[in-house]
């Protein structure tokens, strides 16, 4: 399986030493979204090949062991995981870092932005860094000029350090999303990916659309896969290219996590309401405030499980 550590809140910026604590016990437990007293319990080992034997017809027989084929981060602020990641050595593993320029009172509880852009470059050095500029919004001083100044100046400085950006435009029906931010009109978008294709294509970067349902593609922008099965078939394949290995998804499902989303199936292990950053347009502000340090109360089940890759 592919994990999300998570779509739900910002586990490397506030709940690190959870999740090593998860990978150090096997296991996780996380209560269902819209049912909190049912608890997933999901065994969280590491995917391993143990053996590789050929009979005498000349068929190979792989044994393997361990379920997390690959982990997908999702982050504002990973720096506080950054001394932990050797932990991670023998996983398969990326980051989605969302690295804006907004200000305070619309990203609250971040670092400054130059010591954000320093976050991002060293956790390049340890595993790849896809970079998310979303969600895209307008208010009060942040226009299309801002965002093309903002967009040209954050380019420059990752350019060396990522070579793909994903962007969407901000969802205003969401429940934790402040009237002072909106959306940007038709016009305004299409003025906007215009020129962000423009200045990503002058630094090497790609732009994907996370979830967006417009056609893009004259744009040179593609749909995205935040979760990408292809990403994962690479890295495996890499990880065990000594043994002359290839990796390839059984099938192709979607997770469907919301229309348009082209993320192959993964488990996410986090919880909504726990994330601390205070961010003026979250889809993950629904109910009270808690911690993923809290023990969940419930009827725990075990969670099944299943690898997503083949080997061949």
């Amino acid at each position: 399986m592919i994990i999300s550590v998570s779509r739900r809140t910002d586990i490397p910026a506030f709940y690190s030493d959870w999740f090593f604590k998860c990978l150090e016990d096997g296991f996780a437990l996380v209560p269902n979204p819209i049912s909190p007293k049912k608890i997933a319990k999901i065994t969280l080992k590491k995917f391993e090949i143990i053996d590789i034997s050929t009979n005498l017809v000349g068929d190979i027989k792989i044994e393997t062991k361990g379920n997390i084929e690959g982990i997908v981060f999702w982050s504002k602020n990973p720096k506080p995981m950054l001394n932990q990641i050797k932990k991670l050595k023998d996983f398969v593993f990326y980051f989605l870092y969302t690295l804006n320029p907004y200000p305070s009172w619309i990203e609250g509880g971040l670092p400054p932005l130059e010591e954000r852009i320093k976050t991002f470059r060293e956790l390049s050095k340890h595993c790849p860094v896809i970079w998310r500029y979303d969600p895209i919004l307008f208010a009060d001083g942040i226009d299309v000029e801002w965002h093309i100044k903002s967009f040209k100046y954050l380019c420059e400085n990752l350019k060396d350090y990522t070579k793909h950006c994903k962007i969407s435009f901000v969802i205003e029906s969401y429940s934790g999303c402040s009237k002072s931010v909106h959306a940007p009109s038709e016009k305004d978008k299409n003025i906007l990916l215009e020129n962000f294709s423009k200045i990503a294509k002058e630094n090497g970067i790609q732009i994907e659309a996370c979830a967006e349902s417009g056609d893009w593609s004259k744009y040179g922008i593609v749909p995205s896969k935040c979760i990408d099965g292809e990403v994962f078939e690479k890295l495996l394949t890499e990880k065990y290219a000594d043994l002359g290995l290839t990796f390839k998804r059984k099938n192709n499902k979607i997770d469907g996590q919301r229309k348009n989303c082209g993320c192959m199936p993964a488990v996410d292990i986090g919880r909504y309401d726990t994330c601390n950053h205070k961010c003026n347009y979250c889809y993950a502000r629904k109910a009270k405030h808690t911690s993923m340090y809290d023990i969940p109360q419930g009827e725990i089940y075990d969670r099944k499980t299943e690898l997503e890759f083949e080997i061949i």
